[in-house]
């Protein structure tokens, strides 16, 4: 009895070993067919007829301190793209004209072969983390199909490839410096917190998207993508961190060397791979209480990306569980239903205050 309790102690203990040693499911990218839309949008900016006073801006500002939107318009803002620029601000203001921004478009970006190896754009399925009216899905599918070829025509004719190949070094710096910041470890605690599991975890650097640096603000978005049955979570993140346009072109500096918000921004976006899923089973209930997205709250959430109350609401219950995962360790699990709870109680309080009013 006694050899087969310590035979079972230390299986135990090779078992937990083991589990401890799991690879690491975090890492860090870019992506060309991300970065040649982004390209695409900064050239449609003059073109546009949606938020064209937001967008000029947007550009104006973010041209001065992001190098490779610099670089890249110097490059590309050319008369020969002129009627690529158009067609992507009439898809951009199509999307606007549907209610959605470009965060529709990344999880379909990543459902589909890189740009570079050769394949042309095919059929994808709608985001499971996207909302549609079934009678607009198709229509969308379709006009998004139609533009997806045209912006792989862009990246082939004016062979991007080399462009990227040529930049290779200032990205390759910018998963440098958001690597250095996230700590081993978090997207387990975030398992353990969530009470679920997704296959990998992948930060996707973007030079090329442009957002307003403010105090280090950026901009991500998420991109979960789920194939028979296993989820792959991307986050596309904008550069938080200034960096002057050199005349030299050389740069010690990329965008993403600042560790709060490579932390914030990275347990932010995955994180709605896990909440998203649960609020959309409350949609309708949701959507029934839109008339306290009041104006003086629309006015106030823009400046943030936010333009309804259903995406209030998401980003609220997603910060409950940045607060509590503020730590990136010693999470106490069986907060699975925690989402569920606070939208039956109908308020919105972290998971740590009602596990204590329990």
């Amino acid at each position: 009895m006694k050899k087969l309790f310590l035979l079972t102690a230390f299986s135990f203990v090779i078992f937990s070993c083991r589990k401890a040693e799991a690879p690491e499911k975090f890492r860090v990218s870019y992506n060309q067919t991300i970065e040649t839309y982004f390209l695409a949008e900064l050239l449609a900016v003059p073109y546009r007829k949606t938020n064209s006073q937001w967008e000029n801006y947007k550009l104006n500002t973010c041209r001065a301190y992001q190098p490779m939107v610099n670089i890249a318009l110097e490059r590309y803002n050319a008369p020969e793209n002129q009627g690529f620029a158009r067609a992507t601000a009439r898809f951009c203001d199509t999307l606007v004209f549907y209610n959605y921004g470009n965060d529709i478009i990344m999880p379909i970006l990543m459902q589909l072969p890189e740009f570079g190896t050769g394949q042309k754009p095919g059929s994808f399925e709608w985001p499971e983390s996207i909302s549609v009216d079934p009678k607009q899905k198709q229509e969308l599918k379709s006009i998004i199909a139609d533009y997806l070829l045209q912006l792989h025509d862009f990246y082939e004719i004016r062979q991007l490839q080399n462009f990227y190949r040529a930049h290779a070094d200032f990205y390759q710096g910018a998963i440098r410096e958001l690597e250095s910041h996230i700590p081993k470890g978090f997207t387990r605690a975030m398992e353990d917190y969530y009470g679920e599991e997704r296959v990998e975890y992948v930060a996707i650097v973007s030079p090329m998207e442009i957002w307003p640096i403010e105090e280090h603000e950026a901009r991500g978005i998420a991109a979960p993508v789920t194939t028979n049955g296993q989820t792959v979570v991307y986050e596309i993140m904008s550069p938080y961190v200034e960096v002057p346009v050199q005349d030299t072109g050389k740069y010690q500096q990329y965008g993403y060397d600042y560790e709060y918000t490579a932390r914030f921004l990275t347990v932010h976006e995955f994180s709605h791979s896990f909440v998203n899923p649960v609020l959309s089973q409350y949609k309708e209930r949701i959507d029934s209480s839109a008339y306290l997205f009041t104006d003086p709250l629309r006015e106030k959430m823009a400046t943030k990306g936010v333009g309804n109350w259903w995406g209030f609401v998401v980003e609220s219950c997603v910060r409950l569980g940045e607060y509590a995962l503020r730590p990136y360790r010693g999470m106490r699990s069986g907060n699975k239903n925690c989402v569920s709870t606070i939208l039956s109680r109908r308020v919105l309080f972290s998971c740590r205050s009602w596990k204590q009013r329990s």
